[in-house]
């Protein structure tokens, strides 16, 4: 395949330059955000077939370069949102909107692409993703996601696992809290067994949870009440939708405890807009099989359950809880019988 196949992971960029127009510009603009990712990826990824097509394997450079520039993009959408909030550009309803166009294109650009940063061996990667993080006042994320999510994923000490007849809700209140905790705890672990202060300025949760609330403070001081308003409401829609994802990524797929974690405990999909949209997060099996394998050489599972409408079409079923269990439950219980049966048959 030519290189130019890499230029299908631009469509995750071209969110945050929507948004980006609309903050500038005001008006219906600022809609322009919430609309393409919301509704016509939405449409588009319904509509096209699986791309289950491998990945080639030539010039890494390039979605390394798209990949870097998820920090530019990120952190000038939501700059771009506190500036026409500061300025007028944005008033009323329209700052309404733009806020949130801003934080659901925080959701899935600027955490998706943080996530990616974060699982790289490189420091440079890491302090890029943590960034992002900061962007959206998630940074303990870092500290939960890698050292408590992919160690105990399917199992009842991973807050970030939703439970079989769980509501994307409760999922939220419950596991938003109790990451939160197992992020402070598991610094305060590492402090004290090299004789630190486990809840001091060294725990990286504390530092930058501070930081977070400090930010917030100036915000208010410096540029008034609506620019900390707008930053902080982006940040909560940022949230809720990157805890959407982990809500769809392992519902209901349990793995016993000591059990090594495989391609059967996350939710799969190759729909084309799932894909290079959200950087191949939807295949997230292989994901969790190599969390330190660059997103463009992720491959597809054939004994992975596959996720009926994709990440994007998931969104609106997971909203209504009984629509969601209408759908997804059958599909989940079917999956199990197959690998149960798959388990006793003589090879």
């Amino acid at each position: 395949m030519k290189a130019t196949w890499y230029v299908r992971y631009l469509l995750s960029i071209l969110p945050a330059c929507i948004v980006i127009n609309g903050n500038l510009r005001g008006g219906y603009w600022a809609l322009g955000g919430a609309v393409f990712i919301a509704v016509l990826l939405l449409i588009i990824d319904l509509l096209l077939k699986e791309d289950r097509s491998p990945i080639p394997q030539t010039l890494q450079i390039i979605p390394d370069l798209i990949l870097g520039a998820h920090v530019l993009f990120q952190t000038a959408s939501v700059f771009s949102l506190l500036y026409g909030v500061q300025s007028g550009i944005l008033e009323g309803r329209v700052m309404w909107w733009a806020i949130a166009s801003t934080g659901v294109n925080s959701g899935f650009e600027g955490i998706i692409s943080a996530h990616e940063m974060i699982h790289r061996k490189e420091m440079f990667w890491q302090k890029l993703g943590i960034w992002n993080l900061f962007t959206v006042n998630y940074a303990h994320f870092f500290v939960e996601h890698i050292r408590n999510h992919h160690r105990n994923v399917g199992t009842a000490s991973d807050p970030a696992t939703a439970r079989y007849g769980e509501t994307v809700y409760g999922f939220f209140l419950r596991t938003v809290p109790q990451q939160f905790i197992s992020a402070i705890n598991l610094e305060a672990t590492r402090l004290r067994r090299n004789s630190r202060s486990p809840y001091g300025y060294r725990n990286f949760t504390v530092r930058a949870t501070l930081t977070e609330i400090a930010v917030l403070i100036a915000m208010f001081f410096l540029f008034g009440k609506w620019v900390m308003i707008a930053f902080f409401l982006q940040s909560l829609i940022a949230v809720f939708l990157l805890e959407y994802v982990n809500y769809v990524e392992h519902y209901g797929l349990v793995r016993e405890e000591g059990k090594k974690v495989n391609a059967t405990h996350s939710w799969q999909s190759d729909l084309p807009i799932s894909r290079f949209a959200l950087i191949e997060l939807s295949r997230h099996p292989d994901h969790h099989l190599t969390a330190s394998k660059p997103f463009y050489k992720l491959e597809s599972y054939e004994e992975s359950p596959v996720m009926p409408l994709g990440y994007f079409g998931s969104f609106y079923t997971a909203l209504i809880p009984p629509l969601w269990f209408r759908v997804v439950n059958p599909v989940l219980k079917k999956y199990l019988v197959q690998q149960s049966i798959s388990r006793e048959t003589p090879e």
